[in-house]
């Protein structure tokens, strides 16, 4: 990763994104007290910080794949919210809008994180592009 190309769409789109995925990951690692959640944890930050610095296919690919598996995640643990709203096991007064807050922030670092490797090609009026 060179200076020259960090501009404010590269670090919107894939910078922030990675960054706020690895800050859980590690947050995920400390929590875990099995093994198996400490590897994938230990991946997934080895796998974001690929997507920060690589900047060929294989980093393009792991952008779009994390951002898809991680958008998959986020709607899963809001239904599951959602469903214990529904069954009334839980109230968002009861401290789960915290929960809410973290899928919905995860949903759209997700997005941003899919969306940051999208294709620009040049729009000009003259074929000399």
């Amino acid at each position: 990763m060179d200076l020259k190309s960090l501009n404010k769409d590269r670090i919107l789109r894939q910078i922030l994104p990675s960054t706020f995925f690895i800050v859980f990951s590690a947050l995920a690692i400390f929590q875990s007290s099995i093994l198996i959640g400490k590897v994938l944890g230990a991946i997934v930050i080895l796998l974001l910080l690929g997507n920060i610095f690589l900047k060929s296919f294989m980093g393009r690919f792991i952008g779009i794949m994390l951002g898809i598996i991680f958008l998959l995640c986020s709607c899963y643990f809001l239904m599951a919210l959602f469903s214990d709203i529904v069954k009334e096991k839980a109230t968002l007064a009861g401290g789960y809008w915290v929960g809410l807050v973290l899928v919905l922030s995860c949903m759209v670092m997700s997005v941003l994180l899919i969306w940051g490797y999208e294709n620009k090609k040049p729009i000009c009026e003259t074929k000399q592009c």
